[in-house]
């Protein structure tokens, strides 16, 4: 087994749990906010990597859950648009286009 069969998005499934708010991503050369990041917790149960956090870098500075949204919640169901899973230097990350509310 390699590293590469771990990179596709849809092994940790689609049923997400943001957990507590976003936190800032700060471009290195002009020290201001470029992207945020999010701590998500796992919670389709056929994953293999239930129950599981990851932290995922937003690509937007303008989320649709918006940073108040998710200030005073401890946790708050999500879906995460477009997300990819890719690896550096042996470690892997996570990011996504937008952080949306499931569908009802």
């Amino acid at each position: 087994m390699k590293v590469n069969d771990f990179l596709k998005a849809d092994l940790l499934g689609t049923k997400f749990l943001a957990v507590k708010g976003y936190s800032e991503v700060l471009d290195r050369e002009t020290k201001k906010v470029s992207a945020y990041k999010l701590n998500v917790s796992l919670q389709s149960e056929s994953s293999d990597f239930f129950m599981e956090m990851i932290s995922v870098k937003v690509k937007t500075l303008t989320p649709t859950v918006s940073l108040k949204e998710l200030e005073n919640n401890k946790t708050t169901p999500v879906m995460l648009e477009d997300l990819n899973v890719g690896e550096y230097n042996g470690n892997l990350w996570f990011s996504c286009s937008d952080v949306v509310f499931p569908a009802k």
